[in-house]
């Protein structure tokens, strides 16, 4: 009798490439917002049985640590898992074609009427709840209390700066990366 009994079962019935090719062909047009290894852990773990809680655990913090988004790398590591070297392949070939496919009819539509004032319309709508989330999840995670106004004068002059007064970003941060981090380095002591 094996420690693990799901390796055997799975040696028995190998899952096939045109199998991990769909599963993650599905994942990749699905899993909007990123967080890619909760949506594997649903379909993968507990949906479709492929791989155990320990296997994908130990697969979740092999990519993490590796260069590279960790989601492509977790698909990486499950398809090697259930299918070796092809199924590495066919589950990250899966996992980005239909996200691919998507971004390039999205384009070649864009270029057709990417000009027309309702779709500018809409994209300035877009962009506007884009940087207000962006803005609203760094006011949450500033700090709280006296140590909370460097990094949010930092964060003012930058909106002010890019946002108001249009100056070019990179010279914006080149000359505001300085001052955070040695507001960080000041707050860190008096810590």
């Amino acid at each position: 009798m094996s420690a693990e009994p799901d390796a055997e079962v799975r040696a028995d019935h190998r899952t096939g490439l045109p199998a991990i090719f769909a599963a993650f062909f599905s994942l990749g047009v699905t899993s909007f917002g990123g967080n890619t290894a909760a949506w594997l852990y649903h379909q993968i773990v507990q949906r479709r049985h492929w791989v155990t809680d320990a296997e994908f655990l130990s697969d979740v913090a092999l990519g993490r640590i590796v260069p590279g988004s960790g989601g492509v790398n977790l698909t990486v590591q499950v398809g090697q898992r259930l299918r070796g070297a092809a199924g590495a392949v066919a589950a990250v070939v899966g996992l980005l074609s239909g996200p691919l496919v998507i971004v390039l009819a999205l384009a070649a539509a864009y270029t057709r009427i990417g000009w027309t004032p309702a779709v500018l319309a809409v994209l300035d709508g877009i962009a506007a709840a884009a940087i207000g989330l962006t803005f609203a999840t760094g006011l949450k995670l500033l700090p709280s209390g006296s140590a909370r106004l460097g990094p949010l004068a930092v964060t003012l002059a930058t909106v002010l700066c890019v946002g108001v007064l249009r100056w070019p970003m990179l010279p914006v941060v080149l000359g505001l990366a300085p001052i955070s981090i040695g507001l960080a380095l000041v707050q860190g002591r008096n810590a």
